[in-house]
């Protein structure tokens, strides 16, 4: 006699519920920002050889003035050592200068564009704005600005994640019923409807 086979599968809680990865707003934000992040990499070296970390030190730069490496990689939100080897690159394209401060314990240096690397920002400028602009087709005013200001707040929450009951909690349902339970289901219903067709 023919032996069935064991079902080694888990047992199915049917009441479970999983993330729904459309709604959960971490993965949102950071598919959107793979995704620009890629865009940005590709149309800075095919455009203007340089990297999209080269252009946010080229961008910081070209808006607060000569600054250290400490307040690029920290106003910047960049990454330390990252920054510190494009400075290196930078440098050595004549892009940026890099000046030991006479005087200085801490061997502090200030970073500065060079004429070429201002010029370098001025072409960027303008492609920059038109791309912001082409991203932002079909939102009014109202909706870019709430984005903004929602993109702030969420930030704001994120230490307030592992805490529990220091303030108020959202309601809105991030979860969905797992996909192996619908597509079952919509067998089933197919199944009836060609029998009653029959």
């Amino acid at each position: 006699m023919k032996r069935k086979s064991r079902d080694l599968r888990p047992s199915i809680d049917h009441d479970r519920r999983v993330i729904d990865f459309d709604r959960y707003i971490p993965t949102v934000v950071s598919r959107l920002m793979t995704r620009l992040r890629a865009s940005a990499q590709i149309f800075f070296d095919e455009r203007f050889g340089i990297t999209r970390l080269d252009w946010r030190i080229i961008s910081f730069l070209a808006a607060k003035g000569p600054s250290s490496a400490y307040d690029i990689w920290t106003l910047g939100s960049l990454d330390k050592a990252a920054v510190s080897r494009a400075l290196r690159v930078l440098s050595d394209r004549k892009i940026v200068t890099i000046k030991n401060v006479s005087g200085s314990s801490r061997r502090r240096t200030v970073i500065a564009l060079t004429r070429q690397g201002q010029e370098l920002n001025d072409r960027c400028f303008v492609e920059i704005v038109k791309r912001h602009d082409r991203l932002l087709g079909g939102l009014s005013r109202k909706q870019i600005e709430d984005f903004i200001l929602t993109a702030q707040h969420l930030e704001s929450r994120i230490a307030f994640m592992d805490k529990d009951d220091e303030c108020p909690s959202s309601n809105f349902d991030v979860t969905k019923e797992p996909e192996y339970r619908k597509q079952p289901h919509a067998k089933v219903q197919a199944a009836a409807s060609a029998r009653m067709a029959t």
